[in-house]
């Protein structure tokens, strides 16, 4: 009788170990299913994100063509074949063959057909008297480009864009306000510095 009895408890033993290994088997399954699959929502948002057709490709930079049919940005450094011209002398709409700075006191002029650096847009006096108080570089940067907006061949400004810059030439100093001097000049160039064709001046 003690042996049957120790034997069928060992029997019901084993088999409630049994039964609860295999629970906690199917709840441990269960647990890491629910923890790696992503939640019905996410799930669709991301599928919707990475698997639609229609999506719009990420754009692609593709270079516009060069402006006037020009070389390739950017030209060599340019070297002046022609002789300089004083700057005093020349007249608005002339093409600079080269173009280090504004201050120069001349320039080498070339026919606009040409290939050139820069253009004189315009030149002027400006209005204030000679014993009018120095306004400062902004109020005179405002008025000089006012003056010189107007020469500007707005069609070529849009063909090439930012890469436009207007240099202006004012007396831009106390000392050199308190001289009298009231001339301006306007120009033009590429900040790439790239040989133009043609004229940026407008016409009348």
């Amino acid at each position: 009788m003690g042996t049957r009895e120790r034997e069928g408890l060992s029997r019901r033993g084993w088999m409630l170990l049994v039964g609860v290994t295999a629970a906690i088997a199917v709840l441990l399954l269960v647990i890491g299913i629910a923890t790696v699959l992503p939640h019905g929502g996410n799930a669709r948002e991301a599928a919707a994100a990475t698997s639609d057709p229609g999506s719009p490709a990420a754009p692609r930079w593709e270079p516009g063509p060069t402006p006037l049919g020009l070389p390739p940005r950017p030209t060599a450094t340019h070297v002046a074949t022609e002789p300089a011209q004083p700057l005093t002398s020349l007249k608005p709409g002339a093409c600079l063959q080269t173009y280090d700075s504004k201050w120069a006191d001349a320039f080498p002029v070339v026919d606009c057909s040409a290939p050139h650096i820069a253009q004189l847009l315009a030149t002027g006096a400006l209005p204030q008297s000679a014993g009018a108080a120095f306004p400062g570089t902004d109020a005179l940067d405002a008025q000089v480009t006012d003056l010189c907006s107007p020469h500007l061949d707005w069609h070529w400004v849009a063909i090439w864009g930012e890469d436009v810059f207007t240099d202006l030439r004012y007396p831009d100093t106390a000392a050199k306000w308190a001289t009298g001097d009231r001339t301006y000049y306007c120009f033009v160039f590429t900040y790439s510095r790239h040989e133009l064709t043609g004229s940026a001046l407008a016409q009348p």
